[in-house]
């Protein structure tokens, strides 16, 4: 292209990446116990962290768990504010603890329950039998597939054979008699199990926000996944 235009087109690559980078939040380096490089905690983590009021700012939620030797992981977001923990797993990573956090942002999802839940029962005008509910949620002229928007987990791994559309993972699930409850992205695939828990969402676009986060590098950790090769954040 002629010169004038790549310039122009230089100059504005460069003004958008400064511009990103100043939007880019910064997070105190820590010493002590060094973060875990290229990576952000920005998904969910269910339950395993826990609200530490006193920490007001992604800096003040950084340095107090830089500073203890009790927290290992923090996240911040504006409607929850601080929060902070021991070890947890990110993504595809099955070494180490128990805990777990999603590796990318919440979004928007579909899926449903096949089996008794409050979130059933609660807005029902009279209460479905469990073969109800589930005749229902197989039923393309019945079914509910925005029934549950935000993220649920207990989901276990993509199915990657139904990960087409909504249908095909709904009708995955309800060929599986022990499945009770399915959901599915467009980017992220087919997920069901037989229940779910800690969905988000309700319909608040806050809580579709990324959080921001980090976890001190853990010695003894490989970082793996299930077939034991090193696994890392694409951010």
């Amino acid at each position: 292209p002629p010169l004038k235009i790549l310039l122009l087109h230089e100059g504005h690559t460069t003004r958008k990446q400064n511009k990103t980078k100043q939007s880019l939040p910064e997070i105190p380096p820590c010493d002590k116990s060094p973060w875990k490089p290229k990576e952000d905690l920005r998904g969910k983590c269910p339950g395993d962290l826990k609200p530490f009021p006193t920490a007001t700012t992604i800096s003040e939620c950084a340095s107090t768990c830089c500073s203890s030797d009790d927290c290992i992981s923090w996240q911040f977001r504006s409607d929850t504010g601080c929060l902070q923990g021991k070890d947890v797993r990110l993504g595809m990573e099955k070494d180490g603890v128990a805990a777990w956090c999603s590796d990318h942002p919440p979004q928007r999802w579909q899926g449903q329950y096949l089996i008794p839940h409050k979130s059933i029962t609660q807005n029902a005008q009279h209460v479905l039998t469990k073969e109800e509910i589930r005749s229902n949620g197989c039923n393309e002229q019945t079914w509910n597939p925005d029934e549950q928007i935000g993220q649920c987990f207990g989901l276990g791994d993509v199915k990657p054979k139904a990960s087409g559309s909504a249908v095909e993972c709904m009708k995955a699930c309800c060929a599986d008699e022990k499945c009770g409850a399915w959901q599915y992205n467009k980017l992220l695939g087919c997920f069901y199990s037989k229940g779910m828990h800690g969905c988000q969402g309700d319909g608040n676009p806050e809580k579709f926000a990324p959080f921001v986060g980090r976890r001190k590098f853990m010695e003894g950790r490989t970082y793996v996944d299930k077939k034991g090769k090193p696994w890392q954040q694409s951010l």
